[in-house]
């Protein structure tokens, strides 16, 4: 899940949302995963009700316990609201965060470099086909670009689309202007001709770069000598090449003309460089604006190799951050290639969320950057209202899996090879998540893991330990099995996180089989679908501490409308369509133990070997002993096997329950899940442990039976006659 994070950095405090203690519905938490988007309804027997975006707004507001991520059309202060967090990473483009950041530390005189990772010697890597990136100063396209056709004051500055869209006819006297987060020592300009043939001339280009705050008058921008100095001076051709030594004393400005308009960000400063393009023939075009590349890419075969360049201080003679020529042919270093720092920051080439990507990874190795990245997430939560934040994408570390590289990779600041890196990085990360959840008594600090367990992989405790809520994207659907990673009988590691206090957002979806799935977009499938997966929440459902989010069958998250390809019926607010609404405002209490002579089941470990029961406060796993809540799961019904190695009761299907004080909760599945047969042809009667109504999916309820037909892959909700004592 990736969005774009929308907010301006105001320094200011506002009172934090509410935690998330007064539900909704009763017996069950609800959350909503990225809002935004939001509009009104089009189907025909739903405009009414959401007539706007806003009252979708509103709707979803008051029908959920925590918004994760996303938007409200509309000022709430009702639902608890959790932000976005990559702590692992800033943009190399720099955004309200990374502006924020470099100004607090030029504030103390420190260097804005050390908050991140570096290469110390040249690594070389496979670079996947992909175009990530590929719209960044990475890839040599400039952060921000401007044009002025003439010396008139009242000629505004207008901004340009980068990469150029179409080339620009060519004027004398125009002037270019380039915006740039760090310092850059040339570029390169593509020229070309209407009239095939023509010549050149005398056309030449002048380049200066800004030595203080540029405002709106007609004179700071031309008055060479208080504002700019020059770097070089070129004549054109096709392909202008150009290149200067970087000023030491080069100061990073603002620039009005060309933020304003730009979205407002605090202390925004850049480098910025003015292009003047001297007596251009007739019909001369500009084409092309690029930066340098500082990485190599090759090809071998089918497939790319990229080295991105190491930086190691010992070349740095001078001590200026810039490795010159002279620097650069005396190297002590020679595997280090880097002329900036920069150029040899951790960046996962190939392998970032987008285009427009181009995050660098943070060290978080030192108690000091720790402390400003805290510093500025706290005061960026208080003043937009958010009890927390979320890290999504967890897995996105420096490592092997990033950066699988053909050398060793050295990183400077660990002198360790960077396939050594991941546990290490996992440990501060933890640490950082930790002090983070110190900064306030009522502090969300998560992360998506999925269907991720824990505990069966020894290098990834420390996350664990970092987080005291999970967002499981990946973790119902109307087709569990009870066996594998996926299945119901390693769920125990749920159970596990309750008796630590851990709170979690249960996402369902309809993506891994199930009536919708199989059958199609009918009213009747998601309405069985629907009720499949708040039947397994509930037998995970922990009160308090779970929450709950019905999906559809992609990772395509917003409160926009449905469509013909996520539901059966377009043009309703997705949240809307989704959620079980009616379901949910039944009250069936809390989770009880199960009535007498039903047999406990039992959870198997990643081998398939029994580690506990349903009925245990304790579990050994991976040489680690671990409280866990009981579930209180039993058998309503299981057809065993006794050929299985791993276990010699294996339940190759069952009817598993869990009761409520006012609910009883049955699940019918197989052994492996996911079986297409068994969902259209498998079924079973079963008696119950007394008198019960089922509850259907509006809401109402069915008459009363003391027995039930389930389908393969069926769960309901059944409520007693009588309620539980």
């Amino acid at each position: 899940m990736h969005i774009l994070k929308q907010a301006i950095l105001i320094i200011c405090v506002t009172a934090i949302s509410p935690m998330a203690n007064s539900q909704i519905y009763p017996s069950a938490g609800t959350a909503w995963v990225i809002t935004g988007n939001q509009q009104s309804a089009t189907a025909v027997n739903w405009q009414q009700q959401f007539s706007s975006p806003e009252q979708v707004s509103r709707w979803e507001e008051n029908h959920a316990d925590i918004n994760i991520g996303g938007h409200y059309q509309h000022a709430t202060t009702k639902i608890a609201r959790i932000d976005y967090m990559y702590n692992q990473k800033l943009e190399w483009k720099m955004g309200i965060k990374e502006q924020y950041l470099r100004h607090q530390l030029s504030q103390s005189q420190q260097d804005y470099e050390s908050l991140f990772l570096h290469f110390q010697n040249d690594t070389t890597m496979p670079l996947p086909k992909n175009t990530n990136g590929h719209l960044t100063p990475l890839y040599g396209v400039p952060e921000v670009a401007a044009i002025k056709n003439n010396d008139s004051p009242a000629t505004p500055v207008r901004l340009l689309t980068m990469p150029l869209q179409k080339a620009i006819t060519v004027v004398n006297q125009q002037t270019l202007y380039l915006l740039s987060s760090e310092k850059i020592d040339g570029l390169t300009l593509q020229f070309n001709h209407q009239n095939k043939g023509q010549k050149f001339t005398d056309a030449s280009i002048d380049i200066a770069y800004a030595t203080k705050a540029i405002d709106s008058s007609s004179a700071d921008l031309k008055n060479e000598d208080t504002d700019w100095k020059a770097l070089t001076k070129s004549a054109l051709s096709n392909t202008t090449k150009v290149s200067w030594l970087p000023p030491a004393s080069w100061p990073r400005v603002t620039f009005t003309p060309v933020l304003n308009q730009q979205t407002s960000v605090a202390h925004a400063r850049f480098f910025v460089i003015k292009i003047t393009i001297n007596t251009p023939s007739v019909g001369l075009q500009l084409a092309g604006i690029d930066l340098p590349s500082w990485y190599n890419i090759s090809q071998h075969g089918d497939k790319q190799q990229v080295t991105i360049p190491g930086w190691d201080p010992v070349n740095d003679i001078n001590k200026d951050n810039y490795i010159d020529d002279r620097e650069y042919a005396i190297r002590k270093n020679t595997q280090a290639s880097a002329r900036f720092p920069y150029q040899a920051r951790l960046v996962p080439l190939g392998r970032m969320w987008s285009p427009q990507s181009s995050f660098c990874y943070t060290n978080l190795f030192t108690v000091a950057n720790r402390k400003l990245l805290a510093d500025y997430l706290d005061q960026h939560w208080q003043a937009q209202g958010f009890v927390g934040a979320y890290n999504d994408d967890l897995y996105r570390i420096p490592g092997k899996v990033q950066f699988p590289s053909n050398n060793e990779g050295k990183v400077l600041e660990l002198q360790l090879p960077i396939k050594q890196v991941g546990p290490h990085y996992w440990q501060q990360l933890s640490a950082f998540t930790q002090q983070l959840q110190q900064t306030g008594t009522a502090r969300w600090i998560g992360a998506n893991i999925s269907n991720l367990n824990v505990f069966t992989e020894p290098g990834l405790l420390p996350v664990n330990k970092g987080f005291n809520f999970f967002v499981r994207e990946d973790y119902i659907h109307p087709s569990m099995g009870l066996a594998h990673r996926d299945g119901l009988l390693q769920r125990w590691e749920h159970f596990v996180l309750a008796a630590q206090g851990k709170r979690n957002i249960l996402m369902a979806n309809t993506r891994k089989g199930g009536k919708v799935s199989w059958q199609g977009h009918t009213a009747a499938n998601w309405s069985h679908d629907k009720s499949t997966n708040l039947a397994i929440f509930y037998l995970l459902n922990n009160p308090s501490l779970d929450f709950y989010q019905q999906w559809n069958n992609s990772f395509y998250y917003s409160s926009s409308n449905t469509e013909s390809n996520n539901f059966y019926q377009a043009g309703i607010p997705k949240n809307a369509a989704y959620q079980p609404t009616s379901m949910l405002r039944h009250d069936i209490g809390k989770p009880i133990a199960a009535p007498a002579n039903y047999p406990a089941v039992s959870y198997v470990d990643t081998d398939n070997n029994i580690i506990a029961t349903s009925l245990d406060n304790q579990l050994s796993v991976n040489k680690q002993q671990l409280s866990i809540v009981p579930s209180h799961w039993f058998y309503l019904s299981h057809k065993t096997s006794l050929t299985l190695p791993w276990q010699k009761e294996a339940p190759q299907e069952a009817v598993i329950a869990r009761r409520y004080q006012q609910g009883l909760i049955l699940y019918y599945t197989d052994l492996n899940g996911k079986n297409k047969t068994f969902s259209q042809q498998a079924t079973t009667s079963v008696k119950l442990p007394g008198h019960y109504r089922l509850l259907h999916a509006d809401g109402s309820l069915g008459q009363v039976i003391n027995k039930i037909t389930l389908t393969g892959y069926q769960g309901v909700i059944l409520i007693p006659e009588k309620p539980a004592t």
